[in-house]
């Protein structure tokens, strides 16, 4: 194996990281100089860092990957957040109970920090009981696999300097995912998630005893003890990821996702290029997805659940702890797929008749079966309907005034609102678009409803 020259390390991190997260680096390095603690840059930065060193990739490898900046510290992690928001600005968020504290600078950047630690499991696959007041080395070997089991000193007495207590290095230089102890994944089974997602990411290889360990968890349904909650959070990491597609067939492919809930056997699809159609569709509709508050995983996991029995769908949801509505919406999305394509599926509608007929439907109902519509070939005027109904014809706008309505004839109660109704629908379709031609409409249909059968 290669020697690496690590007194280089200091230059490299003021030469190759972002700007934004050396400005951090230095603010920190002043505040815990002024409270006399020790800080370390950890986590998935430390990893990143080593990463670009090991390989002499540099600046571009670490703007690409290192977003968050986590901090650990000997000593109250809590008051030195507090010290830098005085003196430099932004908001913090402080977690007595696991001695964190989430700092959000002024730009916008999120840094964490944590007091080192020791962590205990009474209750695997529950939160672990904190413990401070440790040194550096306990804390890292508390993590998940050695490449993230690395500290790098941000202290201004050694600055750069490197702590690797678990040979994370040589494990990063033979891209290999290791885990720290032979309890890990009984202790907290969601590093059975987190091992897929950092290989796939990384292109690493789970080492060979990892991969007994792991797949003991499998067989001996490690994730029972998991909270919908905690399997909620890792089902969203998954699916958030940059190549979710891969992550979540290399899941399945390992029985992740069969741990999870058994009904959850295979995806829709092992062809990436469908994947990639969905990712253009999320990418062409973001604005919908956010005016809807559905973040992009969950279209994607709506998707990735098209191959799951209809009638255990409900049951999937609840395990991974979904919202019961969205998750109603999701059920009633696969239930009813066949119909909204059958109804709404034709290119050439008038846009009151799509109106008409989507009003039937929950707006989020038809957000899930217009993204589970990329799985099934020539539907695109299906997802054209649908997204511009939820885009652009929903909800109605008022086109004249009840009183105004009442001045042009028309009696008060039900008829008002049966009116203002195919008043939008004859703006939708441009029958009327100024306000002369919308008050001539108002007029006839004022007179329509005197020929209607009196109540």
């Amino acid at each position: 194996m290669p020697r690496w020259d690590f007194t280089k390390l200091p230059d490299f991190m003021e030469a190759n990281l972002p700007p934004y997260a050396m400005d951090i680096v230095n603010e920190v390095t002043a505040a815990a100089l002024a409270l006399g603690v020790k800080a370390y840059l950890v986590g998935g930065g430390a990893r990143e860092l080593m990463r670009a060193f090991i390989e002499q990739t540099g600046a571009e490898t670490l703007r690409y990957f290192l977003f968050d900046v986590d901090i650990a510290v000997e000593g109250d992690a809590i008051a030195l957040a507090e010290a830098i928001v005085e003196k430099h600005g932004g908001q913090l968020v402080r977690n007595s109970q696991f001695l964190t504290a989430k700092w959000v600078t002024p730009q916008g950047y999120a840094v964490d920090f944590a007091s080192c630690r020791r962590e205990d499991y009474p209750i695997p696959g529950e939160l672990p009981e904190v413990t401070g007041g440790v040194e550096i080395y306990e804390d890292l070997m508390r993590r998940d696999f050695s490449c993230n089991a690395l500290g790098v000193s941000i202290s201004k007495e050694d600055f750069g300097f490197l702590y690797d207590p678990s040979g994370g290095v040589g494990d990063i230089f033979t891209k290999t995912m290791r885990v720290l102890h032979p309890l890990s994944f009984f202790e907290d089974p969601t590093r059975l998630t987190r091992a897929v997602r950092y290989s796939v990411r990384l292109s690493y290889d789970i080492e060979d005893n990892t991969a007994i360990l792991f797949r003991t968890g499998i067989e001996e349904s490690y994730f029972d003890m998991v909270s919908p909650e905690r399997v909620r959070y890792e089902m969203e990491c998954i699916f958030s990821e940059p190549y979710w597609f891969g992550t979540a067939w290399t899941a399945q492919n390992l029985e992740v996702l069969a741990s999870i809930h058994p009904a959850w056997t295979a995806l829709p699809t092992y062809s990436g290029w469908d994947a990639e159609i969905l990712e253009l569709g999320i990418r062409n509709q973001t604005d919908i997805l956010e005016q809807e508050l559905i973040p992009k995983w969950m279209a994607r996991i709506s998707w990735a659940l098209m191959a799951v029995p209809e009638e255990t769908l409900a049951g999937l949801l609840d395990r991974i702890g979904l919202q019961s509505k969205l998750a109603r919406n999701m059920v009633l999305a696969r239930q009813l797929q066949a119909e909204i394509t059958g109804r709404m599926n034709h290119a050439g509608f008038k846009p009151s008749r799509i109106y008409r007929v989507c009003q039937e439907y929950a707006r989020k109902t038809l957000l899930f079966a217009a993204f589970n519509s990329f799985l099934v070939p020539e539907t695109e005027p299906l997802r054209h309907n649908l997204f511009l109904h939820l885009r652009e014809l929903s909800p109605r706008k008022v086109v004249l005034t009840g009183e105004k309505l009442i001045e042009l004839g028309i009696p008060e109660g039900p008829l008002i609102g049966r009116a203002q109704e195919e008043l939008w629908w004859m703006m939708m379709d441009g029958e009327i678009s100024d306000d002369s031609s919308t008050e001539e409409a108002g007029k006839m249909l004022a007179d329509s409803y005197r020929l209607l059968p009196q109540q």
